[in-house]
């Protein structure tokens, strides 16, 4: 079972899938990235009280193993005021006391119920499906032995193979849009402390933006390295994105890769 919460009884909030879903609008989800989405968690279980900026800090960024800087903490907090204004929620129930937290109005409506998981992924269905070598009817010798080791490898690819590009759309489908150029569309990680160093790459950059115009950069800033991702769509789970994957290493005081 999930726990989900139910705001104003218009729109479920799952913070363990990190998305809103709209119980009006059929079809109409939004995913949150994994800070927005603690953000939200925190301030339902604090109904009504001003939240520190402090208990932010550690709970939704330090404890992860996050950076944090008050520009991203009070960026995910304009990225919830939009998400329940394109929810039609009151984006003002989100109040920011200054220089000491925020806090979600208690006339906001908060209802907790629990859901039945969602179906298993296909790959471990899949998994799940296919008979164990103790089911198989094994050939006799060697051959039998055959059989139930190529069984047994199809399945682990299968499985491997599923988390493997499940992980990857997971991690790039909340990359933050930092700005077009050139006509490519500049993606960062969103656990960075700041922007610098992809702002400073993307104004550089000197790949042609018609082959490849997705780009989606990971950089901190105590590592020398970052990661580029140049796709020629935005990424998808399943789509074709023909991505073609860079290493780029700059010099830095403080490297720790």
């Amino acid at each position: 079972m999930t726990q989900v919460y139910l705001l104003n009884g218009t729109v479920a909030f799952w913070p363990q899938k990190h998305k809103l879903v709209s119980q009006v609008e059929e079809g109409k989800t939004l995913a949150l990235s994994n800070p927005a989405s603690r953000c939200l968690d925190l301030l339902i279980r604090h109904h009504g009280e001003v939240i520190l900026r402090d208990i932010f800090f550690q709970q939704v960024w330090i404890n992860n193993g996050a950076q944090v800087t008050n520009n991203t903490f009070y960026q995910n907090i304009s990225l919830l005021r939009r998400a329940f204004k394109e929810f039609g929620l009151n984006e003002e129930w989100i109040v920011t006391v200054p220089k000491v937290g925020i806090k979600l109005e208690s006339q906001l409506q908060i209802d907790t119920c629990e859901e039945e998981d969602e179906p298993v992924p296909p790959a471990a269905e899949l998994a799940r499906s296919i008979p164990t070598t103790a089911e198989v009817t094994k050939p006799p010798g060697l051959w039998g032995k055959v059989f139930a080791a190529l069984v047994a490898v199809a399945v682990c690819a299968g499985v491997g193979f599923f988390t493997w590009r499940s992980t990857l759309d997971l991690r790039f489908q909340h990359y933050i849009l930092l700005e077009n150029l050139n006509g490519c569309h500049f993606f960062g990680n969103p656990d960075t402390v700041d922007y610098k160093k992809h702002q400073q790459f993307s104004r550089n950059f000197m790949q042609d933006c018609r082959t490849r115009p997705w780009v989606y950069l990971s950089a901190y800033n105590n590592f020398s390295r970052m990661s580029v991702l140049s796709c020629r769509n935005a990424f998808h789970l399943w789509g074709k994105n023909q991505c073609v994957m860079r290493y780029i290493f700059t010099s830095t005081k403080n490297d720790n890769a």
